[in-house]
């Protein structure tokens, strides 16, 4: 990553403000009067929590098979941890730790939010965020795996979070957000081990392409994101 210059903490903040408005980050959904879940009790197969945000997705899709709703709960956590973490990594911020994680849970199942909870880690290493984020996801994709899902190490669950972060790195340069978007995107992706599953092309726009699917495509004109891994498949190019 190229270093960002330093600034004062009021630059910083105004440019973490500036990032709640363009990402769905903690600061940017309160709670309000929706229950906030310890992370362990919402992973729980056993629970309502993930069956009931699995079955949120399954209706908002109008799904048959219920792999799509599953692999969409990795999507929207895997797409929240990225946003609540890697733009401070990248501004060079204090990064929040998801050692004690809570979420907000909305009225329909869906998972609203990341609460994050102990203490921010200053200057983190790549290996060091990829640590935090994928001790998280780890009982995730165990849970939808119980749920009758892939297996806990599928790509389809770990493609998430890994082209997560490209998706938020391109959205804060896109946005004219300073320092070197493409090599922190680099660094974080070494980081992972599955590189394999995140695509970066400097000389094409967006430089970022998932390499798996979130499945959402599958819903009647859900159509394809920007990074999509479709936008290179052989239907599309005929």
């Amino acid at each position: 990553m190229d270093e960002v210059p330093e600034v004062s903490a009021a630059v910083l903040r105004g440019r973490l403000r500036e990032c709640d408005r363009l990402l769905p980050r903690p600061g940017s959904v309160p709670p309000g009067d929706r229950p906030v879940v310890p992370w362990a009790e919402f992973c729980d197969p056993a629970g309502p929590w993930l069956r009931g945000c699995a079955e949120e997705w399954q209706r908002r899709g109008g799904f048959r098979h219920h792999r799509a709703g599953l692999v969409l709960v990795a999507f929207r956590f895997g797409w929240l941890a990225c946003c609540a973490t890697v733009p401070e990594y990248h501004l060079g911020a204090p990064v929040p730790a998801l050692s004690e994680l809570r979420v907000v849970v909305g009225p329909d199942g869906r998972l609203s939010a990341l609460v994050p909870g102990g203490e921010h880690v200053a200057a983190p290493e790549p290996a060091s965020w990829w640590r935090s984020v994928s001790a998280a996801f780890r009982p995730l994709a165990g849970a939808l795996h119980a749920l009758g899902g892939p297996r806990p190490d599928s790509h389809e669950y770990w493609g998430n979070p890994v082209g997560g972060l490209g998706t938020v790195l391109w959205r804060l340069q896109r946005a004219g957000m300073p320092g070197d978007a493409q090599a922190t995107a680099r660094a974080l992706r070494a980081a992972t081990g599955r590189a394999e599953l995140l695509d970066l092309d400097a000389d094409r726009e967006p430089w970022v392409r998932r390499r798996t699917c979130c499945q959402w495509w599958r819903r009647e004109g859900g159509g394809w994101c920007a990074e999509c891994v479709l936008w290179d498949s052989a239907a599309r190019q005929r």
